[in-house]
């Protein structure tokens, strides 16, 4: 059994320039934990996951702006002077936060690699399963390699 028998075929993804905000409403919208990006040809450009999101790490950190955008309510009188500041959270892509070097599988992995990978990655999911030209042909999830188990 390889990567190519139990990734997902049908692949939501995203580009860079997509607007943050869409993203996320993508992630919640399908309950993924991350979603390749591509370019115009389909290949390849990051990831974006739920820890890069997250993460501190990240060009924008969630939770710094969940703070924020709930505070502009406690001074709803002084909305206009957070508007700029609003207005330029809006305009955040993907390309801010994603991951551009994110980690990869090929599809003829064997099964028990892909195990492997897993196990010394523990933050990685999902990992985009790409070929020679960094195309996407699909993702691997852990839920993907525990349903593998019951075709193995």
């Amino acid at each position: 059994m390889t990567v190519q028998d139990i990734m997902t075929k049908e692949v939501v993804s995203v580009y860079p320039e997509t607007p943050l905000h869409e993203a996320a409403a993508l992630i919640t919208k399908h309950h993924f934990t991350g979603m390749p990006v591509v370019d115009a040809e389909g290949k390849l450009a990051g990831i974006l996951t739920e820890y890069d999101l997250i993460s501190g790490d990240s060009a924008i950190h969630l939770p710094t702006l969940h703070k924020v955008l709930t505070g502009l309510n406690v001074f709803g009188k002084d909305k206009a002077e957070f508007s700029e500041d609003v207005e330029a959270v809006m305009k955040l892509t993907v390309a801010d936060a994603m991951n551009k070097d994110p980690l990869t599988i090929l599809p003829e992995t064997t099964f028990e690699e892909a195990v492997k990978t897993f196990q010394e990655h523990h933050r990685v999911n999902p990992i985009p399963v790409i070929d020679a030209d960094r195309k996407v042909l699909g993702v691997l999830s852990r839920f993907d390699v525990v349903r593998g188990l019951s075709k193995a």
